[in-house]
């Protein structure tokens, strides 16, 4: 076609395109205007199971007092490497030192009149009975602050692995519960979030066990219990 005959017909094709183009618009929104809105329905549930302790934290320390810090920091020395030694000789638990802390005992004037300081050993097993035998060991040195029941990483774990399951299908029912009970033909997935976050509190054994000591302290009679561990899925879901 003659390039002058094709400058003279451009303004009609820049029209019939923006007709075209308007007409497609009008199209779609007639379709979507035909369309009914779409309601979401927001839930979460649950899946939990109590599961039985078999992981032990204990900590054991060492407090002394003395106007010389060279003499105070010799004894809490010694008696922790005497404690590191009946740890280590326990092969079934795992020992490591907790934090060392100095600090000033003032009389009512403010002047300094001693020196404290402790240090803690924190211990952990999953045997209960050597465990048990070992702190009731050091007790006749040292001080038992607190001894923890929990559940292992290693079972909580698979644990949660299985709860994970067990909530995504009791889910998927509450989905189908609840746009049957709406009255909808389907649902469709609009967006979910799993929590497995250690959800579980400790068994703490009874303090009133720990704070005795003689030469020949008897171990701690002990119950591990159970902790519960949860899983949560939430989301929502688009009706149709």
């Amino acid at each position: 076609m003659h390039m002058g005959v094709l400058r003279g017909l451009a303004p009609v094709l820049g029209l019939a395109l923006t007709i075209i183009g308007s007409a497609d618009v009008a199209r779609a929104d007639d379709h979507c205007a035909m369309c009914g809105p779409q309601h979401r329905a927001r839930f979460q549930v649950e899946s939990a199971r109590d599961v039985e302790n078999d992981w032990i934290t204990a900590v054991v320390g060492i407090t002394a007092e003395d106007a010389d810090t060279a003499a105070l920091a010799n004894r809490i020395n010694t008696e922790m490497a005497w404690a590191l030694e009946q740890a280590r000789a326990e092969s079934k638990v795992k020992a490591k030192t907790g934090g060392y802390s100095t600090y000033p005992v003032h009389d009512d004037t403010g002047r300094i009149r001693r020196w404290r300081a402790s240090q803690q050993l924190v211990l952990e097993s999953s045997d209960s009975a050597a465990m048990t035998a070992l702190v009731g060991k050091l007790q006749a040195r040292l001080q038992l602050e607190s001894f923890d029941f929990s559940v292992s990483e290693e079972r909580r774990r698979k644990v949660q692995e299985e709860l994970v399951t067990e909530a995504l299908t009791a889910f998927r029912a509450r989905a189908a519960l609840v746009a049957k009970g709406l009255g909808a033909s389907s649902y469709a997935l609009d967006d979910i979030s799993i929590e497995t976050g250690p959800q579980y509190q400790p068994t703490r054994m009874r303090q009133e066990m720990a704070m005795a000591k003689s030469d020949m302290m008897a171990p701690p009679a002990v119950e591990g219990g159970t902790s519960r561990v949860v899983v949560t899925v939430q989301g929502s879901i688009v009706l149709d």
